[in-house]
């Protein structure tokens, strides 16, 4: 029943909000592919702007809804915001598309399934099917780079092309 109401609500371009276990936050947006192994969704924020494309285990979630006064006035305000095309995968499994994305674009943000809210904005140096060796852009307070490794299976999802992110790597390329 959960693939077929996502892909329902992606048929129909319907702001949605997800719950799931391994975080305490829903997060909002737009469904663009579900399948029983994962989703790929465009989120906005609490102004119904872009924060960037979210890739996630279909596994984790333990609730959806939709279509209250909030989820409207969110999809009114982002409907005013361009839409980026959104990025396509050769594959539909989060490892691999991990460092599909890596190859893509600038930056990748790897949530912890620890504790979501922890995160690197990274590029991934080097991986085998159990870790990644990536090189972190630090946050803006400290713009410290470091090196990691970080097991595959402790990421709970991946966020490309969020504003945030974006800006974070071109603070570190302006050398400050």
């Amino acid at each position: 029943m959960l693939v077929e109401e996502l892909n329902i609500h992606a048929n129909n371009k319907e702001l949605i909000s997800v719950e799931r276990d391994c975080h305490d936050e829903e997060l909002t947006g737009y469904i663009l592919k579900a399948d029983d192994n994962l989703v790929l969704m465009t989120l906005v924020d609490c102004d119904g702007i872009f924060e960037g494309f979210s890739v996630f285990k279909t596994d984790q979630i333990t609730e959806v809804f939709w279509g209250n006064r909030e989820h409207q006035a969110l999809s009114i305000l982002s409907n005013s915001v361009p839409s980026l095309p959104p990025p396509s995968f050769e594959s539909f499994e989060l490892e691999d598309i991990i460092i599909e994305a890596s190859q893509k674009f600038s930056s990748v943000c790897l949530h912890s399934s620890h504790d979501e809210d922890n995160f690197d904005i990274a590029e991934i140096e080097a991986h085998d099917e159990e870790w990644l060796k990536i090189y972190t852009f630090g946050v803006k307070r400290t713009l410290s780079r470091m090196k990691k490794l970080v097991k595959v299976d402790s990421i709970s999802r991946v966020v490309i092309d969020s504003p945030y992110q974006n800006g974070i790597v071109v603070l570190h390329s302006k050398g400050l």
